[in-house]
């Protein structure tokens, strides 16, 4: 509990968001001219995430109470607004018959195109098919597959 009394304590929270992007394009523009330690310094930043979303989750539902208690459940403090507000809202429509008839054609579509999906992504050049019923013929060719380079950080 002392080591949260301390984050709590940090004057780093007195920041605005512009103070702090500043204080983030400042901390690049040192590392980029002058060097120091990405690696550790990305480690160390994604614990306190974790940390910090760890604390957020677990606080929400005492803070949600909290709330109730101030005009509109809505307060400022600390340099936020917190409010509490409908999100995730779902809708129903399965007693829409008709809505129910057209969900049934777009999965059977979105399941044709995941064979298909699933067909092309086996290709290594183009193949073409023909269909013995029609005699009609299909050409394939293999997914262009992309990625993006990340860096996977895994708290032990």
């Amino acid at each position: 509990m002392q080591d949260l009394v301390q984050l709590k304590d940090s004057p780093l929270l007195n920041a605005n968001k512009d103070k702090m992007s500043s204080m983030v394009s400042s901390y690049i523009q040192e590392l980029a001219m002058h060097g120091g330690n990405p690696v550790l310094d990305l480690a160390l930043c994604k614990k306190y995430i974790f940390l910090l979303e760890e604390l957020s989750k677990n606080l929400t539902p005492f803070a949600d109470e909290e709330l109730g208690k101030f005009e509109n459940s809505e307060a400022k403090i600390a340099g936020t607004e917190l409010k509490r507000v409908e999100s995730g809202v779902k809708y129903d429509y399965s007693d829409n018959k008709v809505w129910g008839e057209q969900k049934s054609k777009v999965d059977e579509e979105v399941s044709k195109l995941k064979d298909i999906e699933a067909f092309a992504k086996g290709l290594k050049s183009k193949t073409t098919i023909v269909d013995e019923t029609t005699g009609e013929t299909f050409e394939y060719f293999p997914p262009v597959k992309s990625s993006t380079t990340t860096i996977r950080v895994t708290i032990k």
